[in-house]
């Protein structure tokens, strides 16, 4: 990159940033009386987030946008006040910003309220009726997240279930009618398969660690199943990079693969070995490692 196309990018980055920081202080105000902007709110956050990080590099302040979001999508699950309309993609989006953000009320009241989804009347709700992969993510997502917080295993089991069927039943035609760009598409169909597929890691890391009994028993089986997780960031990255760099339109929120983020950590929360992730940060040799920034990864009270 030019020192004058960055310069570009950073001007085209700070206008971005302060014009989220004007659409937050309206929304914030608005929803607290119009459930309807609980979701705009959320998604500012987000893209607030995104340039925060790019311009700032400062964690404490992505992690505070994502904790606003993750509350504020929390309270439209558990409260549903008037205007908002749950969609399955809001719900995931929600987990995501709760475990990224380490906001634990948020993520205890998602995790507890998932039975409660239901597709709404607006446009983008409906798009949703149709895709029963979704719905089968939000119940295995949410199951994972049940099982971390009830220290128990048979979420877990239950959750492998409902991920196996979001895979299977993820299907590409109805992607491609809802994201008419070929390569958006195919990006979206990948990343929907890589969240199914790290859940599984680490659903499966909650079980064995239940029901093997000796300490090199459970160090072998953690260590295949890392390995397994790794692989999947690894190509879930690459197939990112490759989006982006041939697709024509910007993807500010894509400075960052928050899923990766999130998922990361609630591995760690699971006990999953994470040496590698440090490995190729120190390798600088896997494509698109920028996005899962170590900074973000770590947990903030250490």
């Amino acid at each position: 990159m030019t020192v004058e196309s960055f310069s570009r990018s950073a001007d085209y980055d700070l206008r971005s940033l302060n014009h989220e920081r004007r659409m937050l202080e309206e929304y914030r105000r608005g929803a607290m009386s119009d459930g309807s902007l609980l979701q705009p709110q959320a998604n500012a956050c987000w893209r607030a987030a995104s340039f925060e990080w790019q311009l700032y590099k400062d964690a404490e302040t992505a992690r505070r946008l994502w904790g606003e979001g993750a509350r504020a999508l929390a309270q439209g699950f558990s409260r549903r006040p008037v205007g908002f309309d749950p969609s399955p993609d809001q719900f995931i989006l929600a987990l995501h910003f709760a475990i990224a953000a380490r906001e634990r009320e948020a993520f205890t009241s998602l995790a507890l309220s998932h039975h409660n989804l239901r597709v709404g009347g607006s446009r983008e709700a409906r798009a949703f009726q149709n895709s029963r992969a979704h719905f089968r993510l939000v119940e295995g997502y949410a199951l994972v997240a049940r099982a971390l917080i009830e220290r128990q295993s048979a979420p877990a089991r239950a959750a492998t279930e409902s991920l196996d069927a979001a895979r299977a039943e993820s299907d590409q035609g109805w992607w491609q009618r809802q994201y008419p760009e070929p390569l958006d598409a195919a990006w979206r169909i990948s990343e929907h398969d890589a969240v199914c597929a790290l859940l599984l890691n680490v659903a499966r890391r909650i079980i064995r660690a239940s029901d093997v009994a000796g300490d090199v028993s459970q160090t072998r089986l953690d260590d295949s199943t890392a390995g397994e997780f790794a692989r999947v960031v690894d190509e879930t990255l690459l197939r990112l990079e490759e989006f982006t760099e041939h697709d024509v339109n910007h993807h500010p929120k894509l400075y960052l693969w928050l899923p990766g983020l999130a998922l990361c950590a609630l591995a760690t929360s699971a006990g999953l070995p994470m040496s590698w992730l440090d490995e190729r940060h120190e390798a600088q040799s896997r494509k698109g490692y920028a996005r899962l920034p170590l900074a973000l990864l770590r947990n903030p009270q250490h």
